[in-house]
């Protein structure tokens, strides 16, 4: 049987760090070890240096000051590549998702569209005077995205839910594909050496946050709570890795308890484990996540996550099993701070959500994940068949 030939869309890929582009990379080189034809297209940095195979990289220019980069068109042997396809799959639906929403068109293939962000939930972050306008734009776009694509998903529950309100003529092609990591990357014991190097004691407790440094994060919410915590005696430090536009306004807010904080700015994505690998807890406070990648990672380390509650959470929960592998808490600072000195005064807990954590971390193995894609490609595949006009 000759093997299946698929496309990967993506404004998110290495060398940018963020959670789709450790998705869309792992992915790809999993469908590649399993014997697929698989292909990533995407726009920019032409210069990098790829480790896989069939990673096909079109100029683009710089959006904005961000990493991303946009472009109108697939170079040349991109485009004949597009040829050899049977599905294309599309992760946003803007740019580079338009492009090949016009490719699939064009060539007669099944089209698979995964929204990875809540752009609704995004749009809150800008000022109040642009948001209505920002909103109509995001959704006007992503429900025609949705309506045009042969199927849809996302990567939570809570995701799906708002896709299908905005086009619910459309619900029934669209559906919940968790996001998925290479899990045994992160087995890997604490390196104690490093964690006395950055001068934080063996007996206090540390919280860890890996991300972009964004409003979106609402990172200022456990700045404050930490401090409140802090001052109230738990044993706690804070270390955050990644940067972005709230960094230093966060330093800010954090100066009064400035010893027992540790920014230490974005670095690569291999360097992370060791991080997280000698922290006690993954601690964020946003709201308007999908299925991120950071605590998944943190979860296969065995740490704990502590957040506020919010429906993205429940891809996290185990209905067969209660015992909880973190803990939420409503939007009160007062509220995540005992939650704070909870956990800093019973070493004992944090450690058996940890087990349970690593626990769960297992359904998102992306030998797992990738394997339901397979599955998936080929349902869209063998519907396009059929459905394919013959002459």
């Amino acid at each position: 049987m000759q093997p299946i030939h698929i496309g990967q869309f993506t404004d998110s890929f290495p060398p940018i760090i963020n959670g789709v582009s450790t998705f869309v990379s792992e992915h790809h080189a999993e469908l590649l070890a399993c014997g697929l034809a698989a292909h990533v297209f995407t726009f920019g940095y032409t210069s990098h240096t790829d480790l896989d195979a069939n990673i096909w990289r079109s100029p683009g220019l710089p959006l904005g000051t961000s990493q991303f980069r946009m472009g109108w068109r697939l170079k040349a042997e991109a485009q004949h590549a597009v040829t050899t396809l049977d599905v294309l799959h599309a992760h946003e639906a803007i740019d580079i998702g338009h492009v090949a929403a016009v490719m699939a068109r064009q060539h007669l293939r099944p089209l698979i569209f995964t929204n990875h962000t809540r752009h609704d939930l995004y749009v809150q972050n800008y000022p109040r005077l642009v948001q209505p306008l920002l909103l109509r734009f995001v959704s006007q776009n992503i429900s025609r995205f949705v309506r045009n694509s042969t199927l849809t998903t996302a990567p939570s529950q809570d995701s799906v839910r708002w896709l299908k309100s905005l086009a619910p003529d459309a619900a029934d092609r669209i559906r919940v594909v968790r996001n998925g990591i290479r899990l045994d990357a992160f087995d890997r014991p604490p390196d104690r050496a490093l964690r006395a190097t950055l001068g934080i004691p063996e007996e206090r407790t540390l919280f860890i946050y890996v991300g972009r440094v964004t409003p979106e994060k609402n990172l200022m919410a456990f700045a404050e709570a930490l401090i409140r915590a802090v001052n109230s005696g738990a044993d706690a430090h804070w270390m955050i890795i990644g940067d972005g536009q709230s960094s230093a306004a966060l330093e800010a807010k954090a100066a009064p308890i400035r010893s027992r904080v540790s920014f230490l700015g974005a670095m690569p994505r291999a360097q992370i484990q060791q991080y997280l690998a000698m922290a006690d807890v993954f601690a964020t406070t946003s709201f308007s996540e999908v299925n991120p990648v950071s605590v998944i990672e943190a979860m296969a380390c065995g740490k704990p996550y502590l957040g506020l509650c919010a429906a993205w959470w429940d891809e996290f929960a185990d209905e067969s099993n209660p015992e909880p592998a973190g803990i939420l808490t409503g939007n009160d600072p007062r509220e995540l701070a005992a939650a704070i000195q909870r956990l800093c005064a019973d070493r004992g807990l944090h450690e058996r959500m940890g087990a349970r954590a690593k626990c769960l971390s297992r359904r998102f193995d992306i030998r797992v994940v990738t394997a339901q894609w397979i599955e998936i490609y080929r349902e869209v595949i063998e519907a396009n068949h059929q459905n394919r006009p013959t002459a």
